[in-house]
């Protein structure tokens, strides 16, 4: 500072104290945000001259509030990028953890902390991506609000990923979330707004019901999974479930964003293996997965190669490179070599297989000769098997089966995830208790149904179905024994319907079957299946057995006025109702109300 103000003095320069700023911001770099506005302050000291000129008084106060200005603005910029600094070392510092424990057989190279740390960052970018689409299909699958991931860092838990517009959840310290994540539980609360509860963070709008489940890996917790809702009691214990199982998707996910850096080698087998692990990572579809686990295996060790998966007790030959095919699908190892793998879990090299009297391979291969088979494992469950088969003897080095191994670890996530995405996809059109699929569904079929018409010109027919005094039912033996009965109605709809049609929990205790290429005859005898399956069926509770009837309304189209999906449904619910009115337990067809 001196320095400046002698030029200034000296060479009578005042336009160089503008060096004064870019000095003050530099000064931030070292000292704290007190330090800094300290020292601004001596600065107009070191030119008393011009301060009490009171022709340029005004404008050294500007001068100086200016200056301070620029000292508190660099000194909070730089206290961010510190913080942003800790993270990314804390993320980092996970990272080397977790690459310690890699088995040294797959021979990954080690890598400088700016290389890790540049690979990493861009692993996260991706992930976030994945996150956000996960957290997306989470908020629909639970009907919440919003859905939220909260990342530890640092003891702290920061807001990783929401479905709310970014700057909308700011983190707090305590609250529900930080004793979910203390405790390693998950967390249902209900009534937050009339408790007057700590979340944990801080939302626009209120929040009334909170589901919160902890992401732990192992036993070390990463973070905490919340979905929030301005409903009071918007969630229970399968939406608890299903969080759940969004939670083991997330840990997918982050377990691959860590691990995921650590796979870039320079030699040339390892960049197959990189490509084609990356090849993997970009479907959610099995049969895209296993036709590029096959063509990867091929690339690493050029050979006969063919993919089970596990379906059953059998295994189900999903894709095959360099064989005739056997000419079925599903197949039994027992008796065969690869039954050691089944129940050992374990790789298996026979290097000469030419002179085996026991069958290798659950189909006929005369002239194989050796063959390495990896057992595909998901939390200790066996869900595959890759085959890869020689005509030659010891066709495979430790180099070759290395790569195998790990690329095979990675499928195994891969179709692990894609299993999930399928369960996914059936829980956001199914009914939660009854198994059915559920109102939107429901709607969106009949409209497909509808529009297959134009073509096809097939009648559709739509039963909507009410369990008679379920009120009493409930009243005498309590919800979970409602429940049961639900359930079990919803087991004979399912197993006295044909394969093609549709059936749906409609609401409460109405169900609705869709039956498609059925006129209005066909779907009476159906509605009397129904009607005397139910009640021919027997439900016991507390040591007492009784039964249960439905009444069933009818509709059809094109028939009964029918002319639109809406028109359909309101003729079938009217009927229904004509059928309670006329003294339940029975089927009612629209034309026999509309007089």
């Amino acid at each position: 500072m001196l320095l400046i103000a002698g030029t200034v003095k000296a060479f009578t320069l005042p336009w160089l104290r503008m060096a004064y700023f870019p000095f003050i911001a530099s000064l931030t770099a070292f000292y704290g945000v007190k330090t800094v506005i300290v020292l601004s302050l001596l600065i107009p000291f070191l030119e008393l001259s011009n301060f009490f000129n009171g022709e340029k008084l005004f404008e050294e106060i500007a001068f100086l509030i200016s200056l301070i200005a620029t000292a508190s603005i660099s000194s909070l910029v730089i206290t961010a990028l510190r913080k942003k600094k800790n993270i990314v070392e804390t993320s980092l510092k996970i990272i080397k953890e977790k690459a310690q424990n890699i088995d040294s057989e797959t021979e990954i190279e080690s890598f400088s902390d700016e290389e890790v740390l540049s690979h990493y960052l861009a692993s996260v970018r991706k992930s976030d991506e994945e996150i956000k689409e996960l957290l997306m299909v989470a908020k629909n699958a639970v009907f919440a609000d919003s859905v939220h991931f909260f990342m530890s860092a640092g003891g702290d838990l920061r807001l990783r990923c929401s479905t709310e517009e970014s700057g909308n959840i700011i983190p707090s310290t305590g609250g529900i979330i930080n004793l979910c994540m203390k405790e390693k539980k998950p967390v249902i609360v209900s009534d937050i707004s009339e408790k007057k509860l700590e979340v944990g963070y801080l939302k626009r709008d209120k929040v009334s019901s909170l589901l919160a489940v902890p992401v732990i890996d192992g036993d070390f917790p990463l973070g905490v999974l919340t979905a929030d809702s301005t409903r009071f009691h918007a969630f229970n214990d399968a939406d608890n479930t299903t969080i759940q199982m969004f939670s083991k998707q997330l840990l997918r996910i982050l377990q691959r964003e860590r691990i995921s850096p650590l796979i870039h080698r320079s030699h040339a087998s390892l960049k197959i293996l990189l490509e084609e692990s990356s090849k993997l990572l970009s479907s959610l579809n099995i049969d895209f997965i296993a036709q590029r686990l096959t063509e990867g295996a091929y690339r690493l060790a050029p050979s006969a190669v063919v993919l089970f998966i596990t379906k059953g007790k059998e295994f189900e030959m999903v894709h095959q490179i360099g064989l005739p095919s056997p000419g079925k699908k599903l197949f039994s190892m027992k008796g065969t070599s690869l039954d050691i793998l089944v129940k050992n879990k374990e790789p298996l090299y026979l290097s000469d297989v030419r002179d085996y009297r026991s069958p290798v391979m659950p189909f006929k291969t005369d002239t194989i000769g050796s063959v390495f088979a990896l057992p595909l494992l998901y939390e200790n469950e066996l869900i595959g098997i890759l085959a890869v088969l020689s005509e030659k003897k010891n066709a495979f080095n430790s180099h070759q089966t290395n790569l195998l191994k790990v690329l095979g670890n990675q499928a195994s996530t891969s179709i692990a995830n894609a299993r999930f995405h399928e369960e996914i996809e059936r829980l956001a059109i199914t009914d939660g208790l009854t198994g059915l699929f559920n109102y939107r569904h429901f709607q969106e079929r009949l409209l497909q149904e509808f529009s297959r018409f134009d073509r096809f010109s097939e009648p559709l027919s739509m039963l909507i179905i009410d369990l008679d005094y379920f009120k009493k039912i409930n009243d005498t033996y309590g919800h979970p024994v409602g429940d049961t009965v639900l359930k079990g109605v919803a087991d004979i709809i399912k197993t006295t319907i044909r394969n093609i049609d549709i059936p749906a929990r409609y609401g409460g205790e109405e169900f609705a079957v869709i039956l498609i290429g059925t006129d209005a005859n066909g779907a009476k005898n159906m509605a009397e299946r129904l009607r005397q399956a139910v009640m021919n069926t027997s439900f016991s509770a507390g040591g007492n057995t009784f039964k249960v009837t439905i009444s069933i309304g009818i509709s059809t189209f094109p028939y009964h006025d029918v002319t639109t999906k809406e028109e359909l449904i309101e003729k079938a619910d009217q009927a229904m109702y004509y059928a309670k009115r006329e003294g339940r337990n029975r089927s009612i067809l629209w034309d026999g109300v509309k007089g």
